[in-house]
C-alpha cells in the first residue's frame, strides 16, 4: 500500500514537472512565432538608437505639425521624405453611379516623394526639379530644427537638433525598408491610434497618353511604381 501510493505520487510528480516544461516549450517557442512586427516607434527607436519615448515625441510633433498645416490649408513638406498638400479631391464628394461607392484611392491629402526618397526606394520621382521645388518651397518645412522646438512643452526639455535628425532619418529608413519589402507601413496619432494619421504603400501607375503644358502636344508616360499616401480617418476629418 505505502508502496503503491509512493509510486503513484512519483508519477503525478512527474507529471506536473513534464507539464510545466511542455507549457515553457510553448512559451518559448510559441512566443517568438506569433510575435507581431515591431510598432513603428519602436522601429524608429531601433533605427535611431533612441528611447521609445524620445522617438515617439518625434513622431508625434512630424504628425502635429503636418496635421496643423494641412487644417489651414498650407502644404508641408519633411525633409529627406516628401511632401503633403490638401487634394483637390477632397472637396469632391462623387460617388460610383453602380455600387454607390467612393472611389477606393480618393483621398483627402496627397503625397509627393522628395527626390531623395524617391531614389532610395528606386523610383521614379517625375519631374526632378518640380520633385525638389515642392519638397523646399512648402508653407511649413519640418526637419530637424522644428522637431527640436514642437517637443519642447514648458519648462520641459526638447529634444536636441542632433537626436531630431535621428528620428527623421529613421522614419525614412524604417518607411523605405518596409515599401521595399512591399509592405504597408501605417502611422499612427499621437493618441496612438493605428492608421488614424494615414499609410504608405508602393503603387503601380499604368502607362498613360498626356499632354506637355508647355507645347500642349502629346506625350507617352511609361508605367512606373510611385509611392502612395492614404490620409487616415482622423487626418481626413481635421482638413475636411
Amino acid at each position: 500500500m505505502t508502496q503503491h501510493t509512493l509510486s503513484r505520487r512519483t508519477v503525478l510528480r512527474r507529471g506536473a514537472l513534464a507539464s510545466t516544461a511542455f507549457g515553457l516549450a510553448l512559451a518559448t517557442t510559441g512566443g517568438a512565432a506569433a510575435s507581431k512586427k515591431p510598432e513603428l516607434v519602436e522601429a524608429m527607436a531601433s533605427e535611431a538608437g533612441l528611447s521609445k519615448a524620445d522617438s515617439k515625441r518625434a513622431l508625434d510633433a512630424i504628425t502635429g505639425g503636418t496635421t496643423e498645416a494641412l487644417k489651414k490649408g498650407d502644404s508641408a513638406v519633411l525633409i529627406g521624405f516628401g511632401s503633403f498638400s490638401i487634394s483637390k479631391r477632397s472637396a469632391r464628394t462623387g460617388r460610383n453611379p453602380q455600387t454607390g461607392r467612393r472611389p477606393k484611392d480618393d483621398s483627402a491629402v496627397t503625397f509627393g516623394a522628395c527626390p531623395e526618397f524617391a531614389a532610395a526606394l528606386a523610383l521614379n520621382p517625375g519631374k526632378g526639379d518640380e520633385a525638389s521645388a515642392k519638397c523646399r518651397d512648402a508653407d511649413v518645412v519640418i526637419d530637424a530644427a522644428y522637431v527640436a522646438s514642437a517637443t519642447r512643452h514648458g519648462s520641459r526639455a526638447g529634444l536636441s537638433k542632433a537626436d531630431s535628425k535621428k528620428a527623421i532619418d529613421a522614419l525614412v529608413s524604417v518607411t523605405t525598408e518596409a515599401l521595399k519589402k512591399g509592405d504597408r507601413l501605417s502611422i499612427p496619432t499621437p493618441d496612438g491610434s493605428d492608421d488614424s494619421f494615414g499609410s504608405f504603400s508602393i503603387s503601380k501607375r499604368s502607362a498613360r497618353t498626356g499632354r506637355n503644358p508647355q507645347t500642349g502636344k502629346r506625350a507617352q508616360s511609361a508605367a512606373k511604381n510611385v509611392v502612395k499616401f492614404k490620409a487616415g480617418a482622423e487626418l481626413s476629418k481635421a482638413v475636411n
